[in-house]
C-alpha cells in the first residue's frame, strides 16, 4: 500500500463544521459515491453542470486512490414493492437497461468502482453496499447525486444512521427544483449537521492535494 494512501488530507472547511469531525480521512477509509448520474436524471434536470462537477471529482478521486461508488436506480419486471409505490405515485423510474437507465458515458469509472443496482431511493437497501464499504474499511464518505431531495438524501441519511462521516458536495447534486435543491442542504446541517455536512466541489478538490504531515 502506498505511503500516501496511509496519510490524512486536510480538513474540509464545510457547513456546518470542519468535515470530517475527528480530522481523520484517508484515500483508504473514503468514498465518493455517484448517485443517479444516468442518462435520464441528467436530461431532465438539466444537470450537465453538476455532472461536470462530479466528474472534477471523480478523477480526483482516482488520482487520491479513494474508492469509487456509481448507483443506478431502475425498474425491471420483477418490480419491488418500492418501485411500484413510486411509479404509482408518479414517480418515473427507467426500465434497467435502457438508454435513460445507464450510467453517463462521461463518467470513467476505475476498474475497481463499485457499481449499485437499486429501485428505490435509498442506494444501501438490499444492495450489500455497506458490507462492500466495510470490507474495504471506508468509513467517510463524499455524496453527490441526482436529484438531491431523492436519491441523495435518502442515502446519506441512510449511510449517517451506518455510522459513516458523510459530506453532501453541494454544487454536485441537483434537485427537481431549487427550492427543494437548497431545502434539502438545509435539512442535511441541520441541527450542526444532523445527517453531515455540506461544501463545494473546490474545496473537496483543494483538501485532496493536501497532505498532513
Amino acid at each position: 500500500m502506498a505511503e500516501r494512501d496511509m496519510k490524512n488530507f486536510g480538513a474540509i472547511a464545510a457547513n456546518p463544521y470542519s468535515w470530517p469531525f475527528d480530522g481523520v480521512w484517508s484515500a483508504i477509509d473514503t468514498a465518493l459515491l455517484l448517485l443517479g448520474f444516468q442518462n435520464g436524471n441528467i436530461a431532465a434536470l438539466s444537470a450537465g453542470p453538476e455532472l461536470e462537477a462530479a466528474m472534477e471529482l471523480l478523477e480526483g478521486a482516482k488520482k487520491a486512490g479513494l474508492t469509487v461508488v456509481a448507483a443506478r436506480r431502475g425498474a425491471d419486471p420483477s418490480e419491488s414493492a418500492i418501485a411500484a409505490r413510486r411509479r404509482l405515485l408518479g414517480d418515473h423510474v427507467p426500465a434497467r437497461h435502457s438508454a435513460e437507465w445507464a450510467l453517463s458515458d462521461r463518467l470513467e469509472l476505475p476498474d475497481n468502482a463499485i457499481l449499485v443496482d437499486h429501485g428505490g431511493d435509498n442506494a444501501f437497501f438490499r444492495t450489500g453496499l455497506e458490507d462492500e464499504l466495510r470490507q474495504r474499511g471506508v468509513r467517510n464518505l463524499l455524496v453527490t447525486g441526482l436529484p438531491t431531495e431523492g436519491i441523495v438524501h435518502a442515502t446519506q441519511r441512510a449511510a449517517n444512521d451506518m455510522g459513516f462521516e458523510c459530506l453532501t458536495v453541494a454544487d454536485a447534486c441537483k434537485g427537481t427544483s431549487p427550492l427543494r435543491h437548497s431545502a434539502q442542504l438545509r435539512i442535511t446541517t441541520f441541527g450542526n449537521g444532523l445527517f453531515g455536512t455540506v461544501a463545494a466541489t473546490a474545496d473537496v478538490l483543494a483538501a485532496l492535494t493536501t497532505i498532513q504531515e
